[in-house]
């Protein structure tokens, strides 16, 4: 094995490669690129990885690597993230040594050859060189966080706003329209008759208006349980107006009981609007166009929606593509013109409150998309407050 760089030469020019990736690059996954790019110098040729933790779990997310292609740990241990010691991974061998910044693990450096990595983490200027690699990694995620907020502040209104602008337009179009025949003389019963049906058609316009307003308020419970059945219904209520123009049939079906989950609407709200672009797109040149949303349970203790199409089955692969997001300004149309419904940030929201995404799909029944929540316990609160007082 080649003598790695930093046993015989000092640090400086690769902790400058390091820092420098945060004025140079536009993605996350850019910039772990280069990250590991500079780190290849120590590494001698090895084979080796860049993942990022999942910011609300054990996940790892592999950005980069070099050398040949192997398998590498999908997710961290919980001592691992605790202790931020390196260890080796049973199923695969890697050695697995973590980045801590900010006073948690965010992200890892992954190593083919353990020896090898035993052998740097006695040099305490690798170890540097692996602080650095972690606040620059932070760093990194926090700008993709940032846009990932910003994201989900929006919810798609977008798409949603396409379905309500026609249903505005419907009601002051027939308004108008109506209007047209008072011209003559309201004195006659059938022109009194026409002013009531422009108070209905302003009634409905108001109605659309006072929705969408509603929709943009926050809407996260005192408590944070909400009723799953309530925020499917309520997604639905807005984003199927425009599901339904495209001539796609829309089934809704829902639990009988209350459904308490503890989420952030937002989040959620976000991960449903992406499912059900998914399902659009896969509806598309079908014969009979349907999207199927179902409400149900999944025993002991969680909750899900299922999102059903009737497209050719496809399984997509559960990738975020959020790390792609450019951090700069300037590339948003590029970005705008590729964008694609980001599965994998829908799984990643999902994961943020204990849930989780499954993809299955056959040629029959379409994709289904399975957005798993755990059931809230609505008594523990209850229970506590009797306690209290006693």
């Amino acid at each position: 094995m080649p003598a790695p760089e930093v046993l015989s030469s000092p640090t400086p020019e690769i902790e400058s490669s390091l820092l420098g990736v945060l004025l140079t690059a536009d993605t996350a996954r850019e910039g772990a690129n280069a990250l590991l790019g500079a780190l290849s110098r120590v590494l001698g040729g090895s084979a080796g990885a860049l993942a990022v933790r999942d910011r609300d779990g054990l996940t790892l997310h592999v950005l980069a690597e070099i050398g040949a292609p192997q398998s590498w740990p999908m997710k961290l241990t919980p001592q691992v993230a605790v202790s931020s010691q390196p260890a080796i991974d049973p199923a695969t061998g890697t050695m697995v040594i973590p980045l801590r910044a900010n006073g948690r693990v965010v992200g890892a450096v992954l190593l083919g050859d353990s020896t090898q990595g035993a052998e740097l983490l006695l040099e305490r200027q690798f170890v540097s060189l692996l602080e650095t690699v972690g606040a620059v990694l932070s760093a990194l995620v926090s700008r993709t966080d940032e846009e990932l907020r910003r994201t989900c502040g929006l919810r798609s209104v977008d798409a949603i706003l396409e379905g309500m602008a026609h249903q505005m337009a419907n009601p002051l179009t027939g308004a108008s329209a109506i209007a047209q025949l008072l011209e003559e003389d309201l004195a006659d019963a059938g022109h009194r008759a026409a002013v009531g049906q422009i108070r209905q058609e302003l009634t409905r316009a108001f109605t659309v208006l006072h929705d969408l307003l509603e929709f943009q308020r926050d809407t996260r419970a005192q408590d944070g349980i909400l009723d799953l059945n309530a925020v499917v219904e309520r997604i639905i209520r807005f984003r199927g107006y425009a599901i339904r123009e495209q001539g796609i049939q829309l089934d809704v079906e829902t639990t009988p009981d209350f459904a308490p989950v503890r989420v952030d609407a937002r989040g959620l709200e976000q991960a449903m609007l992406i499912a059900l672009h998914f399902a659009e797109l896969q509806s598309h040149g079908t014969v009979n166009r349907r999207i199927g949303i179902r409400v149900r349970d999944v025993r002991p203790a969680d909750v899900a929606v299922d999102v059903i199409d009737s497209g050719p089955g496809n399984v997509p692969e559960l990738i975020a593509d959020y790390f792609d997001l450019p951090f700069r300004s300037e590339h948003s149309a590029h970005r705008s013109a590729a964008e694609r419904p980001d599965l994998g940030l829908a799984d990643s929201i999902l994961r943020g409150c204990g849930g989780s995404l499954h993809v299955s799909g056959s040629k029959t029944d379409g994709t289904t998309l399975t957005l798993v929540l755990p059931r809230a316990n609505i008594h523990t609160s209850v229970t506590q407050q009797r306690r209290t007082k006693a």
